[in-house]
């Protein structure tokens, strides 16, 4: 089992086959929750990237996600061709994420998290009320065959491509000599800064690619939904991601992972059974921040690292 700790690529390839068969096996009510998941992975991962390597805490990544909803719903509705649809959601959301981060990448810290969770609220702001293009609160639907007329099982796998092609685009940049000038930004800005690199412009660039990525799932949800609302932009949608790169830990490439797998869990089992589910939740994500500051993924490792031989 230490194996999968050492090297990542092993351990993804492995949860790659493992989740195909899944996928394939699956009957329609757990391959639908199934899909689901695995947008939410790709949407927390891209979070993930901007928070543990990048440096940068963001309120309102929900922002891209929800763009990523409507460029591709917008499109489809307007007879654009499928396919082209799908790639015409990632573009607005990157689009849009060069625009705010050229702003946001100005400030730190706190400021730059406020910062982030404005634009998300111009973002819903505009697409609430834009009521002749966006249809309001009352969104759009029926823009596009449902599931992108690849059956629910064609999807799904089509889901899992995406969202394994995300983690690779991650773990490929952060491997990078790009990957190595982020992280050293994110944990030293004054001593990159030294050595010659501007931090506007690098953590501008990890910007950019966190909300495409978040574009790429805003459209999968969206294909996946048939729908688009103004609350993908909003911030139930910013949080969300947030709490699961808080559950699965800080700093680790897997824990988003991990970290949807148990927010969605808890919350499907909490919100059947408990009226209050949000109260536990909250209390569930501080004993974790308290507890266990690498998360789920943390103590996953620390079990392996303990079963393993030793010498």
């Amino acid at each position: 089992m230490n194996i999968l700790v050492r090297h990542p690529v092993v351990a993804g390839a492995l949860a790659f086959v493992a989740s195909a068969s899944i996928l394939v096996l699956a009957n329609d009510v757990w391959l639908m929750r199934l899909t689901e998941l695995l947008i939410w992975i790709l949407f927390a991962a891209s979070l993930n990237f901007l928070i543990s390597f990048s440096g940068m805490v963001s309120f309102g990544h929900a922002a891209y996600f929800g763009l990523g909803c409507y460029g591709f719903a917008l499109s489809a509705k307007a007879g654009v061709p499928i396919i082209v649809a799908v790639m015409i959601g990632p573009l607005v959301a990157t689009f849009a994420a060069a625009i705010y981060g050229a702003l946001c990448v100005r400030l730190n810290k706190i400021y730059f998290a406020m910062l982030t969770l404005a634009c998300a609220e111009i973002t819903y702001s505009v697409i609430h009320q834009w009521y002749d293009l966006t249809g309001g609160d009352t969104g759009l639907t029926q823009f596009a065959p449902p599931s992108l007329d690849l059956g629910a099982r064609g999807f799904a796998l089509l889901v899992l491509a995406c969202c394994a092609g995300g983690l690779l685009v991650i773990r490929l940049v952060l491997n990078a000599p790009l990957g190595l000038v982020i992280r050293s930004v994110g944990e030293n800005p004054g001593r990159a800064a030294a050595l010659g690199f501007s931090q506007r412009q690098v953590q501008w660039v990890a910007f950019v690619i966190a909300g495409s990525l978040a574009g790429v799932a805003g459209t999968l949800y969206s294909a996946f939904q048939g729908n688009a609302f103004p609350d993908y932009a909003g911030m139930r949608f910013s949080l969300a991601p947030l709490v699961m790169v808080i559950l699965g830990g800080l700093g680790s490439f897997f824990g988003p992972v991990i970290g949807a797998i148990v927010e969605k869990g808890l919350t499907g089992v909490l919100s059947h059974y408990v009226v209050f589910w949000e109260l536990i939740m909250g209390v569930v994500v501080i004993t974790v921040t308290v507890y266990s500051p690498h998360g789920f993924w943390g103590l996953i490792k620390r079990v392996i690292n303990k079963g393993a031989p030793r010498g």
